[in-house]
């Protein structure tokens, strides 16, 4: 038996339909429909209008306003708090790690999964 989920029909009333089945709305079919093919699916839908479009370019542009700071600062900052190691690889030597930990910056490896001080700096 093929489980089923509501679905609201063009006049509102709510009914049944299997799940992967695939229900057309024809409600919108004033507007030109534009289509858009993923591999073998293909979805239409009703084109917005001029005024939905430009709500959301209005809208976009807001809202990259807002992240383009954080965009183009390089870098992330990570808030440490006390006794939270920080690893990073060592760039002389690539199999090893720099851990800084309370102020102090050593270098080791992981073994059994424990950090193993070889320098401290």
């Amino acid at each position: 038996m093929a489980r089923t989920t509501p679905k609201t029909t063009p006049r509102g009333k709510v009914g049944k339909v299997a799940t992967g089945e695939v229900v057309m709305n024809n409600a919108a079919r004033t507007r030109l429909a534009s289509t858009v093919h993923f591999g073998s699916a293909v979805v239409s839908a009703a084109s917005p209008k001029q005024v939905e479009l430009r709500r959301n370019v209005t809208t976009g542009q807001a809202a990259l306003a807002r992240a383009a700071i954080k965009i183009v600062k390089a870098g992330v900052s990570l808030p440490v708090g006390g006794s939270v190691p920080l690893y990073r690889a060592d760039p002389q030597d690539p199999s090893r790690l720099i851990r800084d930990l309370n102020g102090k910056t050593s270098t080791g490896v992981f073994v059994g999964g424990k950090f193993k001080v070889s320098i401290k700096r």
